[in-house]
């Protein structure tokens, strides 16, 4: 094809207004370090490069490629699920070809669209890769006035996944980065307790027993009360210790199977505390999104050291269900109960930290806590979260 020079002219004007704007957009993308805002913002650039008024993100689990673990759109409210994989969505990163149609429903793969989904028209989807390895796809939607997108606006989306492809790597190495750091900072920390303070509680223990045997065994003898009383705040120190070195444990199963990673949880906690705990699980726990694990498991943690802390029960029961959707967690015990002042101060600010930190959490996923009394005795720990947090 023969150009002229003012069709070449316009053609390299072009090339170099798409590279100025792809190097902007690489600036915005790159100064994520988070993931979750990073692919908010990926979609949203892809949107405004190419000028479409839908846009959307799918990315596959590192770990799984048959799930997703991540959906992301922008240009229309937030869908009720994940695609299930059946459709032109997922083609993309099935093949590793982009698609381009005219209409979304004129493809023989198209299965449709939800109820009260925004029409689609015209539709171009781009594989996003890191070298041989695929990550998802990354689509657009619908381009104002009917337009439809053309093969050059194909070649501006694949120069741009390339890009994304790249800071979204980058975000997965540097929250590894982050939470290996963690984990060894608090695996030190645990050490260190157990290694130093455990063991000076161990020692005074130990001091306390050798000082009562020679004193006689009644009850107004000052000396031998002020020993006892010791002996109880050693016991009390020692059981605060252990359960500290509990919660700082080295976190690793939460990259396992989910309900391998709750299995231990409870095993260890009942190991530790010598409270008989037992585990009721009910739907697909492995399928559980990723991020919801490391929340259910902080959720149970908390719970059970405030059960051994404060609640005297000799039992825990821990119930964790996930229909696809919504996931609920539940701590119960049969000890004393929460005390009236706890829950009057759990929705306010002076709440304790435990449970302020617990009711933070639920509400940053989008879920709801509630903390109360049984008619029987004891106290349960409830939380549900949706499978993604509302925006």
């Amino acid at each position: 094809m023969v150009h002229d020079n003012a069709e070449l002219t316009g053609i390299l004007r072009r090339k170099v207004q798409e590279l100025n704007a792809l190097i902007e957009v690489n600036a915005r993308i790159t100064s994520h370090l988070g993931l979750e805002p990073l692919l908010q913002t990926v979609v949203g650039a892809a949107r405004d490069l190419v000028g479409a008024d839908m846009g959307g993100l799918l990315v596959l689990d590192p770990e799984d490629s048959g799930r997703y673990e991540f959906f992301k759109v922008s240009g229309w409210p937030g869908p009720a699920g994940f695609p299930e994989g059946r459709g032109i969505f997922a083609l993309p990163h099935k093949t590793g070809q982009p698609l381009r149609v005219r209409s979304l429903h004129e493809h023989p793969a198209s299965v449709g669209t939800p109820p009260g989904h925004p029409p689609v028209g015209a539709f171009l989807a781009v594989p996003l890769a890191m070298r041989d390895r695929m990550l998802g796809s990354l689509f657009l939607a619908h381009r104002p006035g009917g337009a439809v997108f053309t093969a050059e606006d194909e070649e501006f989306l694949m120069a741009f996944s390339a890009q994304a492809a790249i800071a979204i790597e980058n975000a997965r190495l540097y929250a590894k980065a982050e939470e290996l750091a963690v984990l060894q900072e608090r695996t030190r920390i645990s050490q260190r307790l157990h290694d130093s303070v455990s063991q000076i509680f161990f020692a005074l223990g130990i001091e306390v027993e050798r000082a009562l045997r020679p004193l006689p065994d009644r009850g107004d003898d000052p000396l031998r009360e002020s020993l006892m009383r010791i002996k109880k705040l050693v016991a009390q120190g020692a059981s605060e210790i252990r359960a500290a070195i509990f919660s700082l444990a080295d976190d690793t199963g939460v990259s396992r199977l989910p309900s391998d990673a709750l299995t231990d949880l409870v095993n260890r906690f009942e190991q530790e505390s010598g409270i008989k705990t037992s585990l009721a699980t009910r739907g697909s726990l492995d399928m559980m999104p990723k991020p919801l694990v490391p929340c259910a498991r902080k959720i149970i943690a908390e719970s059970l050291n405030n059960i051994r802390r404060h609640s005297g029960s000799p039992v825990a029961f821990v119930s964790v269900s996930f229909d696809g959707d919504l996931l609920s967690v539940s701590v119960q015990d049969v000890g004393r109960g929460i005390s009236d002042d706890a829950l009057a101060e759990l929705t306010g600010p002076t709440a304790h930290y435990g449970l302020h930190a617990m009711r933070s959490l639920v509400e940053e996923f989008g879920g709801t806590l509630a903390v109360f009394r049984n008619d029987e005795g004891g106290t349960t720990v409830r939380a549900q979260l949706p499978r993604s947090p509302t925006a």
